[in-house]
């Protein structure tokens, strides 16, 4: 039942024999500017990969410290304060009555406190009616 084969009569060896000959005839090594060209890609592609992780590490924790650090006790005031050397500002809160014979109320400007003139000037109506034809 133990049969011994003999090794050099292998079919399958001798396959992967001729399989391995033709192999080595068609590699070839690469060039010395291949090899270089592949290894700046590759340092390239670290410092990338670095940098980014290096952002995020810096954004991260100052998004962190952030979110950690108490707001702020008081309200803050404007970042100019109101000069107190100039006329004070009229009072904008109560409106002139409206005179219907000369057009609309004039209009204030809340923002500079100043009194604008109406926007339009209504004609009179006397002026504008012909006269009646006399005969």
């Amino acid at each position: 039942m133990n049969e011994s084969r003999d090794p050099s009569h292998d079919p399958l060896k001798s396959l992967f024999e001729e399989a391995a000959a033709a192999g080595r005839a068609r590699a070839s090594y690469a060039s010395a500017g291949e090899i270089s060209s592949r290894g700046r890609r590759v340092h390239r592609r670290r410092l990338a990969v670095l940098a980014v992780g290096a952002c995020l590490l810096v954004g991260g924790g100052g998004a962190a410290l952030a979110s950690l650090l108490p707001g702020p006790s008081q309200p803050v005031g404007p970042a100019t304060s109101p000069s107190t050397s100039g006329p004070a500002p009229a009072d904008t809160t109560t409106t002139p009555p409206a005179d219907t014979t000369t057009g609309p109320p004039a209009t204030t400007d809340a923002s500079s406190s100043a009194t604008l003139p109406p926007l339009s000037t209504p004609t009179s109506t006397s002026a504008t009616t012909a006269p009646p034809n006399t005969p």
